[in-house]
């Protein structure tokens, strides 16, 4: 497809780069029983490649109204609010989590740019957040954990075991089931324009009564990502999202 000088920012700010680039902040509510943080690093797609993309704002605000859904209550942070002291000094008791960023495997680790409104981020790694969650040799599973960034959902990456979430999967049927966990997250290189009609789809589902696995194959299925965009997953494929048990059924046979 042509792209002339006027429009090629937009082809630039779809692609997931991995160069040092930043962003802002916007506080939520006050964390309440179930803590969420949602981040997205808004500066990083915009004031450092010269763009006015409001992709990541659009993001961030879907995970926020998703975890309120789901019974969460999420604070969320951009720019200068969204510096990797915030994500280290909250993401201990984060029951769920959202980041959209710069992803891979930096030379500290797998982990993700933090935005805090400069374009020479720092990196927040897994082998930063897992010491945070580690209670003796147990590490506290979040029930809810979604990055939003490339690679931090390849085989390889340890990321999700940051968040005591295994690299395993249950299926449909129930089997081989983990618990109320589920990950997500992008293997390889992602689009922002695909990332976020995967995201608008699949949040759509999991807010209309369909559980995380469902919600997944569903979003697979209805969107389209012409330049290979590839979510995957980790977890219960039957979870709700929801960070409490359902309640016992009384009258049912």
């Amino acid at each position: 497809m042509h792209l002339d000088g006027g429009f090629r920012w937009r082809r630039l700010v779809l692609l997931c780069l991995t160069v040092n680039i930043a962003a802002a902040m916007t506080a939520g509510p006050v964390a309440a029983a179930y803590q969420a943080s949602v981040y997205d690093n808004k500066t990083a797609f915009t004031s450092c490649i010269g763009s006015t993309n409001t992709i990541p704002q659009q993001m961030r605000a879907m995970a926020v109204n998703a975890f309120r859904y789901l019974a969460y209550t999420p604070s969320s942070y951009e720019a200068t609010g969204f510096t990797s002291s915030t994500v280290l000094s909250r993401v201990a008791n984060d029951q769920a989590f959202y980041v959209h960023s710069h992803g891979d495997h930096y030379y500290t680790g797998w982990g993700f740019r933090a935005d805090a409104g400069v374009c020479n981020q720092a990196i927040v790694t897994s082998n930063q957040i897992k010491p945070l969650r580690t209670v003796s040799t147990y590490v506290k599973s979040a029930n809810l954990v979604v990055a939003s960034t490339c690679h931090l959902g390849e085989t390889a990456s340890d990321f999700p075991l940051a968040f005591g979430i295994d690299k395993l999967r249950s299926t449909p049927t129930g089997a081989n089931y983990q618990g109320r966990r589920f990950f997500l997250g992008y293997a390889g290189v992602a689009y922002t324009n695909e990332m976020l009609t995967f995201e608008t789809s699949f949040w759509k589902w999991a807010m209309t009564g369909h559980n995380l696995g469902d919600a997944y194959d569903l979003a697979l299925r209805t969107t389209y990502r012409p330049n290979g965009t590839f979510p995957t997953w980790w977890g219960s494929y039957t979870y709700s999202g929801v960070p409490f048990p359902p309640a016992p059924c009384y009258t049912c046979r």
